[in-house]
């Protein structure tokens, strides 16, 4: 074998015991640690599945917020197209009154007077 070859295949024995120490090290105080927790551990899955809960109902709340704001521009839309159509209503009929006033009788006259005052 070439010497690059036998220098890597010692290299990579050198380390792997290392991390084989280093994961049984770990697993070691993994367990120390769940040794710690002992049985709140349920607590720690329950908050969990609180925080989990929470994200969706954050999740629901800004879709009915988006859902809802949709609906205030279309509402928004329908008011300004009313007025327009209130606007146009309005000039429209005081236009004809205003045409009746000049052709009417003098008692209809009146009558279309006291209606376009108000």
């Amino acid at each position: 074998m070439s010497p690059a070859v036998d220098g890597r295949t010692a290299d990579h024995q050198a380390r792997v015991p290392d991390v084989q120490a280093e994961l049984e090290h770990l697993r070691a105080e993994v367990a120390r640690l769940r040794e710690l927790v002992g049985p709140s551990e349920e607590s720690y899955v329950k908050l969990k599945l609180d925080v989990l809960g929470a994200r969706d109902a954050a999740i629901g709340a800004e879709a009915e917020a988006g859902r809802l704001k949709g609906y205030c521009q279309a509402l928004e839309a329908q008011v300004a197209r009313l007025d327009r159509d209130q606007i146009w209503f309005r000039e429209q009929v005081v236009m004809r009154m205003k045409r009746l006033r000049h052709q009417a009788t003098p008692s209809l006259g009146k009558v279309i007077n006291r209606l376009s005052s108000r």
